[in-house]
């Protein structure tokens, strides 16, 4: 095993090596010099939103919970690569910027634009820091190497062929390790198949049930479960590192059908885990944990040889994450933040900060994930946190010229207050250092049901309300026309 990763490493290394040959301007950097076509942009995005909790949580989900467990993977996030499709590659495209922040300062200004910065980049390290712990500990268990070193290797190489290669390298390496997902994943569906162990005539109805229940088998609020479906739906509508990929196409066009083509490879092979679950389950398979369902029941049936496939299958879901996620923290950071500050840099010193910032959310990353334990609370809501009002400012302001400057930092803080609030991120920081007190905390503090469900509907009442008042002159509005407003797609 530890031969097949090496060599393994070597190739994405040196993949990175060649494309960097074509880097050599900040557009170069983070939107790959905007070369991609459709077959690379749809694979690109694909790789990049299927990461290790698709290949590996999802399974262990649907095998507790029936088809329920697959309301976020694949059904959720599939329905929210067809609303990016549909409300937001093509204009962002149009536009020509380089990361959704910069849409926000060409439709309402700096103040937009570096808010919704400040609330992405921290979540991104922190999704970025949990995807290097998952790949540590399948590096660890499968080459059998301690789980430092192995986190250790793993975050060197993401993080030297992330600096290197940019967006293009990350997408071109996206080609690799989307293949061999869709190769590991097909072959283990066929072998548990042809093993005569599972059958498709075994599910029973009560796992195509789309309704959790508690133990005393009462289901959930209808609350809970809408908010169940809209957290991947629209907490990761406004993902940059999906919209870096889009934003690299060569057109508006193909940048649209690329997200597209995602989501239909995003539905077909996130539907392999979705079988498995429901197949090992009604065979009566059980697994130590529910992230360790289909390693383990692939370490029963399949060959070594095979075995080392679908691990390096699993271990390229969290590459193609990790170093997107990377990226995207790059790309903000500077162009949203650094930028704005030192103006008018030239390009070689725009690409020297780029990579530099690259080094640094990477290593960043690496120490959170070495700490281990303090990640897990913050690991549940990095991808909805303070996405709301990101979300409604984007795209109201891609689709119409309602509402200004101040109505879109109304709605990036009431969706970021409520997120804070309603994930009890209060409670959750004290029960760090001191359980017994988190618990004593008030209850506004401990979370509420339906957070981020309230978060959006908060988000976007804030907005209209703000919108009002700077529409009747009472509040001053700042930018109001939408760069990108007039960018139909034809027909």
């Amino acid at each position: 095993m530890i031969y097949a990763l090496g060599a393994y490493i070597i190739l994405q290394f040196a993949i990175a090596l060649w494309a960097s040959r074509y880097v050599n301007s900040e557009a170069d950097y983070f939107v790959a010099g905007r070369r991609f076509g459709l077959l690379m942009v749809g694979v690109s995005v694909f790789a990049t939103w299927f990461g290790a909790e698709t290949v590996m949580g999802a399974s262990g989900a649907i095998a507790d919970e029936g088809l329920a467990g697959g309301r976020a993977d694949p059904f959720g996030y599939t329905i929210c690569l067809i609303g990016m499709a549909l409300f937001l590659a093509y204009k962002l495209r149009a536009a020509e910027v380089m990361t959704f922040p910069d849409f926000l300062e060409q439709r309402f200004g700096q103040r937009a634009e570096i808010t919704a910065a400040i609330l992405t980049i921290p979540t991104s390290i922190i999704w970025a820091s949990a995807q290097l712990l998952a790949m540590g500990q399948i590096i660890s268990e499968t080459a059998a190497i301690s789980l430092n070193i192995a986190l250790f290797g793993g975050a060197v190489l993401i993080i030297a062929y992330t600096t290197i290669g940019g967006l293009l390298g990350d997408a071109l390496t996206d080609m690799l390790q989307g293949a061999v997902m869709m190769i590991g994943l097909t072959v283990l569906l066929i072998v548990l198949l042809a093993s005569g162990d599972f059958s498709f005539a075994e599910i029973r109805p009560e796992q195509l049930t789309w309704v959790v229940s508690d133990e005393e088998g009462n289901p959930e609020s209808w609350l809970s479960a809408l908010d169940t479906w809209m957290v991947p739906i629209l907490g990761s509508l406004v993902a940059q590192e999906a919209i870096s990929r889009f934003l690299g196409a060569k057109s508006a066009s193909i940048a649209r059908k690329g997200c597209f083509l995602a989501a239909g490879l995003y539905i077909v092979f996130g539907s392999i885990p979705l079988m498995i679950g429901l197949l090992g389950h009604a065979a009566g398979f059980e697994a130590s944990s529910t992230d360790s369902y289909l390693p383990e029941l692939a370490r029963q049936y399949l060959s070594p040889a095979m075995y080392i496939l679908l691990m390096g299958a699993i271990v390229s879901a969290i590459l193609s994450t990790v170093d997107t996620t990377l990226l995207a923290v790059s790309a903000i950071a500077s162009r949203n933040l650094i930028e704005p500050i030192a103006r008018d840099l030239p390009e070689p010193r725009k690409l020297m900060f780029g990579r530099s910032l690259t080094l640094l959310a990477g290593l960043l990353a690496y120490g959170i994930a070495a700490s281990g334990e303090t990640i897990k609370g913050l690991v549940e809501i990095a991808s909805s946190f303070g996405s709301a009002g990101i979300m409604v400012a984007l795209l109201i302001g891609l689709h119409s010229g309602y509402g200004r400057e101040r109505a879109a930092l109304a709605a990036l803080f009431t969706g970021a207050a409520l997120s804070f609030l309603g994930y009890g991120v209060p409670a959750w920081a004290v029960s760090l250092f001191d359980e017994a007190a988190a618990d004593g905390m008030p209850a506004w503090t401990q979370g509420f049901e339906g957070s981020f469900i309230i978060s959006v509907v908060s988000a976007l009442a804030a907005y209209v309300a703000v919108a009002e008042l700077e529409k009747r002159g009472i509040l001053e509005g700042g930018k109001k026309e939408s760069p990108a407003a007039s960018y139909d797609a034809p027909g």
